[in-house]
Formats: C-alpha cells, sequence, structure tokens
C-alpha cells in the first residue's frame, strides 16, 4: 500500500509540473554570442520564474526547433554563423505570426525599417541591451499576443450614419476593407486602426509613432513614412482607387471618411 501511494504521489507531481511547464510561456532565443544569450536567459527565467527558454546559436537549428515545438516568442539576432537573421524573420512569417523581437547591435534606421516593416518583426531592440528592459518588452508581447483569441469585430460609420468600408478587430489584430482583410503588419494595424477610429483629424508622424504603444528602439519619422505606404499599397491592392488616407504637407496624415 505504501509503495502504491508513493507511486501515485511521484505522478501526481510529476503531471504538476508538466502541466506548469505547459502554460509557461515558452521563449525561443537565437544568439550566437555566449556571454549576450547568458545574461538574457538569466533575465527571463528569474523573472518570477514565469517564462522558460530555449536557446539556439545557428538560425536553421532554429528554424528546425520551431518548425517542431510550440514557441510563444522568438528573441531573434541579425549576425548569425549560419544564415542571416533576417532569412530566419523571413522563414517564419511565412508560416506564423509568433511574436519576434530582434535583438541586434545594427541600429541603422534602414535595417530597423527593413526589419520591422518589410519583414514584420514586432519589435527592434540595439545592443548593448538591458536585461530587465528586454523582460518587459517581452512581457507585453506575450501580453499583445495573449489577447488574439478574444476578438469582435465592429463596423465603423462615418458621422452621417452612413456605414463605412472598414472593419475592424477590438484586438487591432485584423482590419477588413470592403470586407477584406488588409494584409498589414501590427504595428501598421495599431495606427490604421487609430486614424479609422479618429477621422478626418491631421496626426502627426510622432503622435502615430506613440499610438504603436511598443515604440521600437531607434524608430523615428521615418518609420511612420515606410508604414503608411505599406498600408496605402496594402488598401490599394483591394481597392485600386481609393483615396483615404492623405498626406498633409508638413503636418501629417489624416483618414478622410
Amino acid at each position: 500500500m505504501k509503495l502504491l501511494l508513493t507511486f501515485l504521489f511521484i505522478i501526481y507531481n510529476t503531471q504538476y509540473l508538466n502541466h506548469n511547464n505547459l502554460i509557461m510561456p515558452n521563449i525561443l532565443l537565437v544568439e550566437d554570442y555566449t556571454v549576450t544569450a547568458e545574461s538574457i536567459i538569466f533575465a527571463l527565467e528569474n523573472d518570477d520564474n514565469s517564462l522558460k527558454t530555449h536557446w539556439c546559436t545557428s538560425g536553421n537549428d532554429a528554424i528546425e526547433y520551431f518548425n517542431n515545438n510550440p514557441v510563444d516568442l522568438i528573441l531573434l539576432d541579425i549576425g548569425l554563423p549560419d544564415i542571416n537573421g533576417f532569412d530566419v524573420l523571413r522563414k517564419i512569417r511565412k508560416t506564423s505570426e509568433v511574436p519576434i523581437i530582434i535583438i541586434t547591435a545594427r541600429n541603422d534606421e534602414a535595417d530597423i525599417v527593413l526589419g520591422l516593416e518589410g519583414l514584420g518583426a514586432d519589435d527592434y531592440v540595439t545592443k548593448p541591451l538591458s536585461p530587465r528592459v528586454l523582460v518587459a518588452r517581452v512581457k507585453l508581447q506575450l501580453r499583445h499576443a495573449s489577447g488574439q483569441s478574444e476578438i469582435g469585430a465592429e463596423i465603423v460609420t462615418t458621422p452621417s450614419g452612413k456605414e463605412q468600408v472598414f472593419e475592424i478587430n477590438t484586438d487591432m489584430q485584423q482590419i477588413l476593407f470592403h470586407g477584406q482583410v488588409v494584409n498589414l503588419t501590427r504595428a501598421q494595424c495599431k495606427i490604421l486602426m487609430h486614424m479609422i477610429e479618429h477621422p478626418n483629424r491631421v496626426h502627426s508622424k510622432e503622435h502615430l509613432l506613440n499610438v504603436m504603444h511598443d515604440r521600437p528602439t531607434g524608430a523615428g519619422e521615418g518609420t511612420i513614412v515606410t508604414h503608411i505606404r505599406h498600408i496605402r499599397l496594402a488598401l490599394n491592392q483591394i481597392d485600386a482607387d481609393n483615396e483615404y488616407i492623405g498626406n498633409i504637407r508638413g503636418l501629417g496624415y489624416s483618414l478622410t471618411l
């Protein structure tokens, strides 16, 4: 009897631990520099024991791990020993919208814009980085991602009451234009949703940067210019004749409804 109780106790504790591990967000860290990786892992896994980390030192290993394991967020270095981190981002974005934060020593605006807008990263953090700040950014992205199941669409109308052509999701993850999903990144979706909710107003570039909430490190007005260009292109793919977003010279942008 004592042996049976001991056996049941072991099974119970194993299931309990496994359950806890399953609900802990799994962070995939892709970083080839050991010192940086160890400091990040220490910060993540010692923050209230609420996060667990899998560390890969190469892009191909990271892709293989991602394709075979549940991953809640990716911390991705650009300078990897086998393939470029941007290539890793491209491959993952073909099949998944998992939150991805780029961590790199590259602070050139062109690289930031490429990562965020061209390839769809969710944040861009330059080295040297603060592990505590990085943990805060990770938690922010995880909170955003966890709201994806709470999607609720609403119809946006003009002041006259005429039904408008935009439909938005309350978690800012999706916008429909003429009934079709607009292909946008999270950041672009936030900007367009804000403009839809506040139509016929002038929005400065600095204001739109703040609308992004988790404003990427190093992001400037050029980032918003790129955002708006991509939003216009996405809308034009659905309606080539649309002219909803106007450029107010020297002031910013306005969405006319």
